[in-house]
């Protein structure tokens, strides 16, 4: 340790008040990790690393802050209490109530005046934003999931119905041109073959509530898709049907959607979506929660299911297909079809062509073929009706 040059009274840990010039002068210290004040004793040196302040600690422990980034906090209290920090963002504090050790840290460097600057705004800012986008994505993407899977589970399956007929009515305004719902096709025959149609793909499959599959008009605007929504509803547009060339083709459709009904799909996609509109209904400010019911099936049938539930749902088909003795490839037939006939179109046709387990499976079936099947889905004369559900 060197020696500061100067005169006698310059000698670094001497008081510059009244009394013994040798007297050495004291500060309460906080090391920012424990709500503990200790007493420490000033000195000043020089060292390997410049010109320091050293704290010498009750216990013996010594600390030692750089001259250049002492620096005093502004916005004190007053009197005489000063309160020292270090600029290079330490949250250690030296609080200081004797004017000669007040004297002495400031007489050391001209810089201690300058006072300690809080971080920059933008940087907390940024910090702010990045650690509230990661607690978005975590709810969002994680735990508004896991939690919407385990409450699909235990859903009370009346509460389940009322939600999936809300649902379909809503699907019905959102695919229309105007403020009429699609027209529901009844055509007599046509709902017969439809139930027939039901019975032979469902069988065997047990839910807490009847099925319910249903037919809408799309005849002005087209929309080649099908979809479930809580309650063990599914629907078809018509365009769908007169798309097919075989009633086996529409029972593989049937069979996938009802996959996702026995999986509890739609109740899980649409927990997770009324969740994320609430949420994003809190951050705009709409905390009366206007909008979240009626968003909800639009939002989830938007969005798509994700790639396990859509394995998933495809397995289902394949398996329960074969059960009833009805073709599993029919459906791949069906899509490679649409796809060579209108391209990777809106919709189901789309959803479907992304599906590399299904590709696969197309395949497989070309390799070995279909299981023996029994009777056709429908009679030609049944089919007809049904492809004319909405005369």
């Amino acid at each position: 340790m060197s020696v500061w040059p100067g005169g006698p009274n310059d000698r670094p840990g001497m008081g510059q008040g009244d009394g013994d010039p040798d007297a050495p002068v004291f500060a309460d210290y906080f090391d920012g990790r424990r709500a503990l004040r200790q007493r420490v004793a000033l000195r000043a040196e020089t060292g390997d690393r410049g010109r320091v302040l050293l704290l010498e600690l009750p216990d013996g422990d010594r600390v030692r802050w750089p001259l250049r980034r002492i620096r005093r906090l502004r916005d004190q209290a007053g009197g005489d209490v000063a309160t020292y920090g270090l600029s290079s963002g330490q949250a250690g504090r030296l609080v200081v109530d004797d004017p000669a050790a007040r004297d002495l840290i400031e007489g050391l460097e001209e810089g201690v005046r300058l006072g300690l600057s809080g971080p920059s705004l933008w940087r907390r800012a940024l910090a702010v934003s990045a650690g509230g986008i990661a607690v978005l994505a975590l709810l969002v993407f994680v735990l508004l999931p896991a939690l919407a899977g385990g409450l699909a589970r235990f859903m009370n399956a009346e509460a389940e119905v009322a939600m999936g007929a809300l649902h379909y009515e809503q699907t019905r305004i959102m695919f229309s041109d105007g403020i009429t719902p699609l027209r529901e096709c009844r055509d007599p025959a046509g709902l017969a073959a439809l139930q027939d149609l039901t019975d032979r793909v469902s069988r065997d499959v047990n839910l807490p509530y009847p099925l319910q599959v249903a037919v809408l008009d799309d005849r002005e605007e087209p929309i080649l898709n099908a979809y479930a929504v809580a309650g063990g509803r599914i629907t078809f547009f018509h365009s769908m049907i007169l798309a097919a060339e075989a009633p086996e083709e529409i029972a593989a459709v049937l069979a996938h959607e009802l996959g996702h009904v026995v999986n509890d799909d739609p109740v899980r996609h649409m927990l997770q979506a009324a969740s994320g509109m609430a949420i994003l209904s809190v951050l705009i400010g709409d905390v009366t929660g206007g909008g979240i019911l009626g968003g909800t099936a639009g939002a989830a049938l938007q969005s798509s299911y994700s790639r396990r539930a859509e394995i998933a749902a495809d397995a289902f088909a394949h398996d329960q297909l074969t059960s009833v003795d009805l073709p599993p490839s029919a459906l791949g037939r069906m899509f490679e079809r649409l796809r060579d006939r209108y391209g990777d179109t809106e919709g189901l046709v789309a959803h479907f062509s992304s599906h590399p387990q299904l590709a696969d499976r197309i395949e497989r079936a070309g390799r070995i073929g279909d299981p023996d099947i029994g009777m056709p889905a429908l009679t030609p004369k049944a089919w007809q009706a049904l492809r004319a559900i909405c005369r």
